[in-house]
């Protein structure tokens, strides 16, 4: 027997599906409450029993996504108390996590922009838990003395706009497999923050790698995977870089 709600929650569930699409696609600015309810076909009255309107929908959809992506984050953390180990947990997560799930990583990048004021503070509050572990581990790691930064804000903020690049510009086909993407962004991070080269390569990735589901992984040793089409062109990259 359904229980009670269990249809509403369901039919929530597409119709965020459909809205990822929907705004990699064409925008936030162009899709349109109408679209988004013929997508999962529904009347137009009928989407308002799940959603406020389009920019509680945007809200939901940016909070749901970054709060799931920290929980995520929080189980691949668990255990390493290695600062070195924990930063290359991060730097697997962030990069598999923006191949898997393009759309939603190129949608926090882009539309955060256009989120109310009110909005935009609860989402910025999430992105700094994302900041505020990076600089936990860069903390740890200077403690450890196996990283040597100046300052632990600013090389916090240049490992995540080096982890946010990817979501704005990777395509499998056109640019690098997976794996060798994960082993060029861990070599650039680790030697952002003072590590010798000949200590940071991407030990530890291979699991993370290996378990992308074989229909979507593009291995440098394997076939090529299609590409999903590249969301609209022009949207500016924001300081919000949490996925």
């Amino acid at each position: 027997m359904r229980q009670r709600g269990s249809h509403r929650a369901g039919t929530f569930s597409a119709i965020k599906a459909a809205g990822i699409r929907l705004i990699y696609e064409h925008g936030y600015e162009a899709m349109t409450l109408r679209m988004l309810a013929r997508s999962v076909g529904l009347e137009s009255g009928s989407l308002y029993y799940h959603i406020k309107d389009k920019q509680d929908f945007l809200f939901r959809l940016l909070k749901e996504i970054i709060e799931g992506n920290i929980a995520a984050l929080d189980e691949k953390l668990a255990g390493l108390e290695d600062a070195e180990s924990q930063m290359r947990a991060l730097i697997c997560f962030f990069v598999t996590n923006q191949w898997e799930k393009k759309e939603e990583s190129y949608i926090i990048n882009s539309e955060v922009r256009s989120l109310n004021e009110e909005n935009y503070r609860v989402i910025s509050a999430l992105s700094s838990d994302f900041l505020e572990r990076v600089k936990e581990i860069v903390r740890k790691g200077v403690e450890q003395r196996k990283f040597h930064v100046r300052n632990l804000t600013v090389a916090a903020l240049a490992v995540g706009d080096i982890l946010s690049g990817p979501a704005r510009w990777y395509y499998p086909r056109e640019l690098l497999a997976l794996d060798e993407l994960i082993e060029i962004i861990t070599e650039l991070i680790f030697h952002l923050l003072g590590v010798p080269r000949t200590q940071a390569g991407a030990a530890g990735c291979a699991q993370a790698v290996a378990d992308v589901p074989s229909a979507q992984h593009v291995s440098r040793h394997g076939a090529e995977a299609q590409p999903r089409p590249a969301g609209p062109i022009g949207f500016p990259a924001h300081r919000t870089w949490a996925r």
